[in-house]
């Protein structure tokens, strides 16, 4: 088992001088921006895909939950009680903003309370 290993020996025609410092640097940092533009536009899709979906979600949670409201926010929270999720804040005219949910990192359609039809109005 004392055979000789070419393949792990140094290349004896390879003299050339090693790369600069200079060279690695600029090679580094082309790296690391040629990265950040594949990984950028995975995270501007994701967050506007999450984004809608909050929004649609928190539509529905504030038609369901609080009937003064004129409007509504969605905004991410990355220090929330729960850990980081999107938080879905109903804005009433007066502009006081109510907690009604917290929707996590990526906001599902939700499972509200089936809610009684109205009665059906009556013809005199």
């Amino acid at each position: 088992m004392s055979e000789s290993h070419p393949e792990l020996e140094p290349d004896p025609h390879d003299d050339g001088p090693m790369p600069g410092e200079r060279r690695r640097r600029v090679l580094r940092i082309a790296v690391l921006v040629a990265l950040g533009a594949l990984v950028l536009p995975l995270v501007l899709s994701a967050y506007g895909v999450a984004k809608s979906a909050a929004d649609r979600v928190c539509v529905l949670y504030v038609d369901a939950y609080d009937t003064d409201a004129t409007g509504f926010r969605t905004s991410f929270e990355v220090f929330a009680p729960g850990g980081p999720s999107w938080e879905c804040v109903a804005v009433s005219s007066g502009g006081a903003e109510t907690l009604v949910a917290r929707l996590g990192l990526l906001p599902a359609m939700p499972r509200l309370p089936a809610q009684p039809d109205p009665a059906p109005e009556r013809e005199a």
